[in-house]
């Protein structure tokens, strides 16, 4: 058995290149949102976005279409630099087109109150390893301890989550580019319908940070409103061994449902 860590990116010159991990699950040879997320948390981390003194605050995430599966690469365009807030705006591009952007805020850290939800959810190792994911790929580098829901159901979804995987292969996943990953999964975790049915795919992503992230198991408590009108929103908690640490969100299209063959033989291994 390979010992080689699974990666949703390599790294080849300037760009990234996508893997088999990467792929998205509602349209074939495409990147899916939560390795795109993870990958501009990557950016982020690695070229000194957030800074000395300095925490990330916020980030939001565009995804403009299709992001193709092949070599993409990242500009960074520095928007506001200031002594309190620093916001850069990251652009995703293949072959020179802009195909998703991020916008990055750093808050300058400071001692001050608290003011955090209390922390209700049991602890990752009091809970059992449990099947939640329906994504063949995501299976097998993804560990699940259910709380509540599954991505088969529709309905409020809680699940411990441990990545065992690489975002850009050779570098080691901090918690806060893993967190920037599972923020892409509340609109699964906490469905508001069937996929067979009504789609839910994210255009969005956005994560609010109250602190970094600590430790291997991240908690995503996640639910999803509509208006019945194509567009909804998915609403997510997230929690590490110390309690809260961030709430995401994602706006959700809503459209009339259809799994792709792949969709299906995987919704079919989980339930059966």
């Amino acid at each position: 058995m390979s010992s080689v860590t699974p990666a949703f990116f390599t790294a080849e010159g300037d760009h990234f290149v996508p893997q088999r991990e990467a792929a998205n699950p509602w349209f074939d040879h495409a990147v899916a949102g939560g390795p795109i997320s993870g990958l501009f948390g990557h950016i982020a981390e690695q070229r000194g976005l957030i800074g000395e003194g300095f925490a990330i605050s916020r980030m939001t995430i565009d995804i403009l279409g299709i992001v193709p599966s092949a070599p993409l690469t990242a500009t960074i365009e520095p928007v506001r630099i200031g002594r309190q807030v620093r916001l850069n705006r990251i652009n995703l591009k293949h072959d020179n087109h802009v195909v998703a952007q991020a916008l990055v805020q750093a808050a300058r850290l400071l001692d001050t109150p608290p003011a955090l939800p209390s922390n209700g959810y049991p602890a990752p190792e009091d809970v059992a390893p449990g099947t939640f994911l329906a994504n063949g790929s995501l299976q097998r580098i993804v560990r699940t301890r259910p709380l509540q829901g599954s991505v088969t159901r529709p309905g409020p979804g809680q699940v411990w989550l441990a990545l065992d995987a690489d975002i850009v292969s050779g570098t080691l996943a901090s918690p806060f580019v893993k967190s920037c990953v599972f923020a892409d999964f509340g609109n699964g975790v906490g469905s508001a319908t069937r996929a067979a049915e009504w789609s839910f795919a994210n255009l969005d992503v956005g994560i609010h940070f109250l602190r970094d992230p600590h430790g291997e198991w991240i908690l995503v408590d996640a639910d999803t409103i509509a208006g019945g009108n194509g567009h909804g929103l998915a609403r997510s908690t997230m929690v590490d061994a110390e309690g809260v640490f961030a709430i995401a969100t994602q706006t959700v299209f809503v459209a009339p449902g259809s799994l792709t063959p792949r969709m299906e033989a995987n919704a079919r291994s989980a339930v059966g």
